[in-house]
């Protein structure tokens, strides 16, 4: 694992390298998302309001969904879930989707559009490029102007990667799981 990335949270924690590398990936894109409802404090008044959500908000919720299901189908709780992951992997490596490279680099990105205030468009929109596979330099900004540059080094590959891990959850996964 390079330092670079293990000790990126080093001013938090001190000089101690960090795990970095997913073990398994779910559904996190911001783009597709998933709709979900709150009430919510506007400037206006509260009330209540529907967005997308995306990133760890929705992928840790969906795991947690899946993996529940699994412990069910198994009857007894796992535990540790890595030893079961890589267990699965080894013995059916059809319970997880390799998340391969994009066979064609021009249909890799998306364009997202948010409101630079969060709320409307009344301060216009931030229009932002996210694409998939890329490594190499990325600025990222915040509302107020403050960025900075860094080396976006991960990237998905047949079997497991850095980016991924071992993939995603196949149709295959729950019944493998349960077997454990």
């Amino acid at each position: 694992m390079p330092s670079a990335l293990a000790l990126r949270n080093e001013a938090i924690f001190g000089p101690v390298p960090l795990r970095v590398v997913p073990d398994i990936s779910m559904d996190a894109d911001a783009q597709s998302g998933m709709l979900i409802g709150l009430t919510q404090t506007f400037p206006d008044g509260v009330y209540y309001d529907q967005f997308k959500e995306g990133g760890t908000s929705l992928a840790s919720p969906l795991l947690a969904g899946v993996i529940a299901d699994a412990v069910q189908a198994a009857g007894t709780p796992f535990g540790f879930l890595n030893p079961v992951l890589y267990k699965a992997s080894t013995g059916t490596p059809a319970a997880f989707n390799d998340i391969l490279p994009p066979a064609s680099p021009d249909s890799a990105a998306v364009i997202r559009v948010d409101y630079a205030n969060t709320v409307d468009s009344s301060d216009g929109y931030i229009v932002s490029l996210r694409v998939i596979n890329y490594a190499g330099p990325e600025t990222y900004c915040d509302g107020t102007g403050n960025c900075a540059t860094r080396d976006v080094t991960l990237t998905t590959a047949p079997g497991f990667d850095g980016m991924t891990g071992l993939g995603s959850v196949g149709r295959r996964f729950i019944a493998t799981l349960s077997r454990f």
